[in-house]
C-alpha cells in the first residue's frame, strides 16, 4: 500500500517522512550511505575499481597509452575521464549517445579531480614534447539511485592511487619507444579528494539538507541530480557547486561544509583501508 501511495502522491509520501525528521530509507537527514570499494574489479584494465555507495553501483577502468604532448603544453601529459549512464542503470536513460546529464556529470568529475591538484599532469610526461601518457578513465554506472559523483569520485581516484605506470625508454636518435610491463612505478596521487552530494528540499518552516540523496531524494529536490556537490581534499576544501535547488542559509551552509568534511574523512578510510588490504594479498 505504502508503494502505491507513494507512486500516486510522491511529494506528499516524502513530505509525510520529512515532517518526522526521517527519511524515506530510515536514515536520518544528515547520515551518509555505506561505501563499498572492490579494486582491481576489470582484470584486462592498467587498473579499476568497483565502488557501491548504497544502491549507487560504479565502475572504472584505467587504459593507459602514449601520445605526443599538446604544442602549448609541451611539458603535460593527459588524464581524460569519460562517464556512461546505461539504460541498465536506471529506466530514465535511453540507449544513444551521452545523455546531457551524463556530460554534466563528467565535467563534474574532470573538474573535481584537476581543481583539487591530486594530479599533476606533467607527471604523465616522458620526453619534453616528444612522448607522454593518455591516462583514459571510463566510469559506467550500473546502477543509479542518486549522489552518482559521490561514486565516481571514490571508484576514478581508487583507480589512480592503485594504478602503476610501465618502465618507458625513449630513442632520440632513433625516437623508438620501448615499453617494460614487467617494471612499474605508481603515479604520483597528492591527498585524495572525496566529493559528497547534498538534496536541499524546500520545507516550511526552513529548507532541509539532505546528505547523500537517494535518487528519489534527489527527485523531490528538485534536481536532475544533487543540488549541492562538496569536495575536500584530506581536510583541505577543494571547493563547492550548486545546482538548482532552493536557497542555503549561512548557518546551514557551514554546517553542510563541516558534514561534507567529517563524512570525507569515513570515505577516505574506506579507500586507503581497501588498498592497503589489497596490497597484503
Amino acid at each position: 500500500m505504502a508503494e502505491i501511495f507513494k507512486h500516486i502522491y510522491p511529494s506528499k509520501y516524502f513530505n509525510d517522512y520529512i515532517s518526522r525528521n526521517v527519511r524515506p530509507d530510515g536514515r536520518k537527514f544528515d547520515e551518509h550511505r555505506d561505501v563499498k570499494v572492490n579494486i582491481n574489479a576489470i582484470t584486462s584494465a592498467d587498473a579499476s575499481a568497483a565502488v557501491k555507495c548504497g544502491n549507487s553501483t560504479v565502475v572504472c577502468g584505467i587504459k593507459l597509452e602514449l601520445a605526443k604532448p599538446k604544442a602549448e603544453e609541451p611539458d603535460t601529459g593527459f588524464l581524460i575521464s569519460n562517464v556512461e549512464l546505461l539504460p541498465l542503470c536506471s529506466s530514465k536513460f535511453r540507449p544513444g549517445p551521452p545523455s546531457d546529464h551524463a556530460q554534466v556529470i563528467n565535467n563534474i568529475v574532470s573538474d573535481i579531480v584537476m581543481n583539487s591538484k591530486c594530479i599533476d599532469l606533467k607527471d604523465l610526461c616522458l620526453v619534453h614534447d616528444k612522448l607522454a601518457w593518455v591516462v583514459y578513465c571510463d566510469l559506467v554506472c550500473l546502477d543509479y539511485d542518486g549522489s552518482i559523483v559521490d561514486a565516481c569520485i571514490v571508484a576514478i581516484m581508487t583507480s589512480l592511487k592503485t594504478l602503476l605506470l610501465p618502465s618507458v625508454s625513449f630513442d632520440a636518435e632513433t625516437e623508438e619507444v620501448k615499453v617494460d610491463t614487467s617494471a612499474r612505478l605508481p603515479l604520483k596521487i597528492h591527498g585524495l579528494p572525496v566529493a559528497t552530494s547534498f538534496g536541499i528540499y524546500e520545507h516550511i518552516p526552513r529548507n532541509i539538507v539532505l546528505a547523500d540523496p537517494s535518487a528519489y531524494e534527489e527527485e523531490m529536490c528538485g534536481g536532475v541530480g544533487a543540488n549541492l556537490i562538496v569536495c575536500w581534499n584530506k581536510g583541505l576544501f577543494c571547493g563547492i557547486q550548486k545546482f538548482g535547488g532552493s536557497n542555503l542559509s549561512t548557518e546551514d551552509e557551514k554546517r553542510t561544509l563541516v558534514l561534507a568534511k567529517e563524512i570525507s574523512k569515513l570515505v577516505e578510510g574506506v579507500i586507503e583501508t581497501c588498498i592497503k588490504n589489497d596490497k597484503v594479498k
